[in-house]
């Protein structure tokens, strides 16, 4: 195990942590918004860090999504994760555009313009968080969306998703206004999440932006992953009161706000 030589103790314990959080949320119990904004802050090796950390994070979704899978498989809505399918692909493409090797660029991603959208995307998710019961209180009731509505959030989430594995408010916006039972919910959510990040792996591979190193890291963390959905599905499950939210998107705004700085210092 040479290639943990990179990696002191503290920052094992932070990647741990980060995948602990990502697998309680892929569960069912949603504390994983801070995982990925405090992985790539503190993540080895500053140059690349959100690049590394935001495409070592894609095979462990993958895992996650499959553990949560078979504990919810009862569950899904299946036409409704079919309905967000055709945007969600549309909008990886439109991500991975922006990450084809520096030669045949579009638009050239540097690590420190990745830094600010997913510090970006963080203070949304905040803002989201903050202003969820004023906006689902007018959205009361509403039924599942129609196909061009799917198609813009599915286009939606695959962008944000594709940069920063931050398509979760995208996704409750779809998903909450229709009132599902929490097991549905939390159901027919890690469904298209499976989905989504399977369609994500493709481009990632082709682009090569795993390297070997993520595996093996990856690896050696696996321990890690049932822990934290079997936890996230237990929570779910038993618990009514999420006054933790509170804290976990202050947590988030003050690390969001730290990588947009950062990004901003280049």
């Amino acid at each position: 195990m040479d290639f943990l030589a990179a990696y002191d103790f503290t920052s094992l314990v932070w990647i741990a942590l980060s995948l602990l959080l990502t697998a309680m949320a892929k569960g069912g119990f949603p504390v994983g918004s801070i995982a990925t904004p405090l992985l790539i802050l503190l993540w080895p090796g500053q140059n690349q860090a959100a690049r590394a950390a935001v495409a070592f994070m894609l095979p462990m979704l993958c895992v996650m999504d499959a553990g949560a899978f078979v504990l919810y498989r009862r569950h899904i809505d299946w036409a409704r994760v079919r309905a967000m399918v055709p945007g969600c692909i549309a909008g990886v493409m439109v991500a991975a555009g922006l990450f084809i090797s520096d030669k045949h660029a579009l638009i050239e991603i540097t690590d420190a313009t990745l830094r600010i959208a997913i510090g970006t995307l963080g203070l949304l998710f905040t803002l989201w968080f903050a202003m969820r019961k004023w906006i689902l209180a007018r959205m009361e009731g509403t039924p599942a969306p129609g196909p061009k509505a799917c198609f813009a959030y599915g286009l939606t989430a695959g962008i944000t998703s594709s940069l920063a594995h931050a398509a979760a408010p995208v996704m409750q916006m779809v998903l909450l206004p229709q009132k599902l039972p929490k097991m549905r919910f939390a159901a027919t959510n890690c469904a298209t999440f499976f989905v989504l990040n399977l369609i994500k792996l493709v481009p990632f591979v082709l682009l090569g932006r795993i390297q070997p190193e993520h595996l093996k890291l990856g690896l050696v963390m696996l321990p890690v992953i049932p822990v934290g959905v079997l936890a996230g599905y237990g929570l779910v499950r038993f618990t009514r009161d999420h006054h933790y939210a509170a804290f976990i998107h202050i947590v988030l705004a003050i690390t969001s706000v730290v990588l947009i700085v950062n990004g901003l210092r280049g």
